[in-house]
């Protein structure tokens, strides 16, 4: 994450079940996001282009807009964290 983010909001935790098709399909994100994985593996594939196969305990930063989608496994948890910049303290 960049300086100055600080976590703003988050996703409920989703399943392979309950996932929006939204996450599934590509979209992009105004503002920084990270994909942070609780149980099983989900895939993540942007258009940097970047594939990350992420597990239980791993975290994939989302970069701002670029378009990027998910692929959860079967026995997949997970949620989205996303931040927002604070402004930075002067010196």
């Amino acid at each position: 994450m960049p300086a100055g983010a600080t976590p703003a909001r988050r996703t409920p935790t989703f399943d392979a079940a309950t996932v929006p098709p939204a996450l599934t399909t590509s979209h992009v994100t105004s503002t920084w996001a990270e994909l942070v994985v609780l149980d099983g593996s989900v895939l993540f594939v942007d258009d940097s282009p970047r594939r990350v196969r992420a597990a239980a305990g791993e975290r994939v930063p989302i970069i701002p807009g670029v378009s990027h989608h998910i692929e959860p496994a079967h026995d997949a948890a997970f949620y989205v964290q996303f931040y927002e910049r604070t402004p930075e303290s002067p010196d």
